[in-house]
């Protein structure tokens, strides 16, 4: 991202945190919606509190996905690499942060931290015990998110230069 000046890297870098935060927000936010009925008791729960549920575990998400972004751009010295051109370094550090949050939390979530429970129709992977919609969460959503990105904020650019 050389052509951006130095005294817009700064603005430039906060535009693609949020946007990067945003997008994440809203994909995971569906995310969570659609796998209600894989987890104990969310189908028969009040909807606005499986809403309320869901909004708080997306923050949570949203709030992964940046981190893990941070931590790839941190490795790769880059905070622009989502929108350049990837590398597979940091395209496999971004979803390997994801998923190793994902698997630790989702761990202590459903064994000490008692948050939540798995249906009977979610799918484990037996040896972490974590559902296979969370880890195919944190594998298609960054992905997905970080091509979103991509073009926004390339387009962002282009409104910024006119």
């Amino acid at each position: 991202m050389v052509f951006l000046k130095v005294r817009h890297r700064r603005r430039a870098a906060i535009a693609l945190a949020l946007m990067i935060w945003g997008v994440s927000f809203f994909l995971h936010f569906f995310w969570e919606m659609v796998q209600v009925p894989f987890f104990t008791d969310m189908t028969e729960a009040r909807h606005w509190d499986v809403v309320w549920l869901c909004t708080r575990a997306t923050f949570g998400d949203a709030n992964i996905a940046i981190g893990a972004y941070a931590v790839s751009a941190w490795i790769s010295r880059d905070w622009f690499w989502g929108v350049g051109g990837w590398r597979r370094t940091s395209l496999s550090v971004y979803l390997a942060v994801g998923l190793i949050v994902t698997i630790l939390f989702e761990y202590w979530a459903t064994g000490d931290g008692e948050k939540w429970n798995y249906s009977e129709l979610m799918p484990v992977v037996t040896w972490t015990g974590t559902g296979v919609l969370p880890l195919a969460q944190w594998v298609f959503l960054p992905l997905i998110t970080v091509l979103v990105v991509k073009w926004m904020f390339l387009g962002w650019l282009t409104l910024r230069a006119k």
